[in-house]
């Protein structure tokens, strides 16, 4: 389950200071936080509906997010988001109802503090207002009673699992037993048939093939398409910010300059010589031998550049130990309090201790804090503004060519006088729409429907004007037309069956215990270099099975069942492995990952004491009128 993609895990605690805190929500009256609908029902949760409205916008925001992070629309679809949304709402619905029972209850303060960490929402002075919070609203194209209906569910999902989680504790030698299964290294020899050596072997018979074709018709069906003609509307292109006049762009200036604001910061260097935070006294006496020699050498004329490099180990830092500038808040506090109060030039008298270790810091440059000047701001500004500008033009320029291609105008001359231009696409499926145009599945369901579109679609920061112009209904391939498609797949598949069924044979005349010279000419078994369960070993790919049974297998023994394995050129085959050498993991990378293993493996044990409480509530609950087949369709 992606857990709704959430991006920010924080507790949201509150202070209360001098003052009043006037409650916005209620003063602004933006009315009832359960206001629901008639959409038809994606699922129950103790008689609770979740709609297949609400399912939509949950769906969008967490396939915007995704694309953001690189993932395409194609790996989301393979990966079923739409089922897994659909699964995460109704874990949050199942946490909310369970926190009603217990009390808890998320504040107007507790909702306008979370609000106001969103930029979304803030005006120009940095600040929340009704003006901005509305503006806030329209871009998520949500009324305030569903954005705070759905914002005090997500604070109220975080309030309880911080309760769940909050007193977890952690075996002193866990994180050591994790770091010593996961970095044991194995070596390995194999036989290895690739499936194309008894590919002549293969008969296909008609009748082969039209089983093979009735059993697979989903993939040999073309999804239906459009064919469509669009403007897309550019708010960055709307203005252009050379028409903007200088007395404007100063005005801006002014009311903006916090936002040029360069905070004080120091160029800096540095040497680490890494230490633990919990080493014994023979690890901190050889760090400290180290870092009097590196002094010893500086005093002695070396650089500090070449120190650096000699002692750094790989990232701890760029070339001669360079770490760039360095602000105030960005690094951990005794090495900003020694970089800060340093004179240029200088290297620290004593080794700075943090829990990466030992530093010597050499200060190159500092830099004030200091507001920049207009001069230094003003090619940024001007893009600014033009595209605030240009925003502010995107509703009046989309609905004017909306009109203009509901009257059924022709759209490029509409888009003319708005220096803009109409594009025609080729016949296109719902994953090349999206992929395309960036829209979102919703608003691709109703492009392919064939409807005139009557709205704006957002696309990103663009907003599109569309018109379909032709819909090619789906369509069934037929089986000529894809005969040679099937033979190779079906070639390929009775081929890896003989290739198991050789080594099924080979495997009943291997024995345990250690390899003779015969034996490995014999059947001309290969070997690799040692590798560990993350890792693939040459010349194949990563394979979870392989992994799994060969670090499950004895020193000196054959896994006994014939393994399915793809070499990195994409040939495939079937291979018998044996385990050769079994090397522990090493000590001394222990010591540099020590934190990193205790932090992520206490992270992952609130994370399991979180899931046994939700498969709990999972388990108590009456769900139902569950459409997982909807979830998919919707979120193809």
């Amino acid at each position: 389950m992606l857990d709704y993609i959430r991006s920010n895990t924080q507790s949201f605690g509150v202070k209360l200071a001098f003052g009043v805190i006037i409650l916005v929500f209620v003063f602004w009256g933006v009315g009832s936080f359960t206001e629901r609908d008639s959409s038809r029902v994606m699922a129950k949760v103790n008689g609770e509906p979740i709609l297949e409205t609400q399912f939509f916008r949950h769906f969008q925001r967490v396939e915007n997010q995704l694309m953001n992070q690189g993932l395409s629309r194609e790996r989301m679809k393979a990966e079923h988001l739409g089922r897994q949304v659909l699964e995460s709402m109704i874990a949050h619905t199942l946490v909310r109802q369970e926190a009603e029972r217990l009390g808890l209850h998320i504040t107007a303060l507790e909702l306008r503090h979370a609000i106001q960490r969103n930029p979304l929402f803030l005006n120009e002075k940095g600040e929340l207002d009704k003006a901005s919070y509305d503006r806030g609203l329209t871009a998520l194209r949500m009324s305030a009673a569903e954005f705070e209906d759905e914002m005090r569910n997500e604070l109220m999902y975080e309030k309880m699992f911080q309760l769940v989680s909050a007193e977890v504790w952690l075996a002193p030698y866990s994180a050591r037993n994790r770091y010593d299964f996961l970095f044991e290294k194995r070596a390995l020899n194999y036989i290895f048939l690739p499936a194309n050596k008894f590919t002549d072997e293969v008969k296909i018979s008609e009748a082969d093939k039209q089983k093979y074709y009735d059993e697979h018709k989903p993939a040999f069906t073309t999804p239906k398409k459009a064919k469509v003609t669009y403007v897309s509307i550019d708010p960055a292109l709307l203005v252009d910010a050379k028409s903007i006049s200088d007395e404007d762009a100063r005005k801006w200036y002014e009311a903006h300059q916090k936002d040029y604001l360069q905070p004080e910061a120091v160029q800096c260097a540095h040497i680490l010589v890494p230490l633990a935070a919990n080493a014994d006294d023979e690890a901190k006496k050889t760090a400290n031998a180290t870092i009097e020699k590196i002094q010893q050498s500086l005093k002695e004329g070396k650089t500090f550049a070449e120190l650096a490099t000699t002692y750094n180990q790989p990232g701890a830092a760029g070339p001669g130990g360079d770490l760039g500038w360095i602000e105030r808040g960005k690094t951990v506090q005794p090495f900003e309090d020694a970089a800060f109060s340093q004179n240029v030039g200088e290297v620290s008298a004593k080794p700075i201790a943090t829990q990466f270790g030992l530093h010597l810091i050499l200060v190159r440059e500092k830099r004030p804090e200091k507001i920049l000047s207009f001069e230094e701001v003003k090619p940024e500004l001007l893009k600014t503004m033009a595209l605030e500008r240009g925003r502010d033009k995107l509703t009046e320029v989309g609905e004017t060519l909306l009109e203009d291609n509901l009257l059924g105008r022709d759209l490029a001359k509409s888009a003319e006088p708005f220096h803009l231009q109409a594009m025609t696409t080729d016949f296109l499926d719902a994953a090349e729409l999206m992929a395309k145009l960036n829209l979102s599945q919703p608003d691709v369901a109703v492009i392919l429907e064939g409807t005139p579109i009557d709205t704006l679609l957002q696309a990103g920061e663009k907003v599109l004007v569309l018109r379909v112009d032709k819909i090619e209904p789906e369509m069934l391939q037929p089986l000529d037309s894809v005969n040679d498609k099937i033979i190779a797949q079906l070639k390929e598949q009775k081929a890896l069956e003989i290739a198991k069924n050789k080594c099924s044979e080979m495997l009943t005349a291997l024995t345990d215990g250690t390899l003779t010279d015969d034996t490995i000419k014999k059947y001309k078994i290969e070997e690799t270099k040692p590798f560990d369960r993350m890792q693939a070993f040459d010349p194949f790919k990563i394979n979870e099975d392989l992994s799994k049974k060969c670090f499950a297998a004895k020193l000196h023994t054959w896994v006994r069942t014939p393994i399915s394995l793809s070499l990195e050129d994409g040939t495939v085959g079937v291979g018998l492995i044996y385990v050769k050498e079994i090397k522990p993991a090493e000590n001394a990378d222990w010591e540099r990952v020590q934190n990193i293993m205790e932090n992520g493996l206490a992270r992952e044990t609130a994370e399991n004491v979180r899931r046994i409480f939700l498969n709990e509530l999972f388990r108590k609950a009456k769900i139902t009128n569950v459409d997982m087949e909807k979830a998919d369709q919707l979120g193809l």
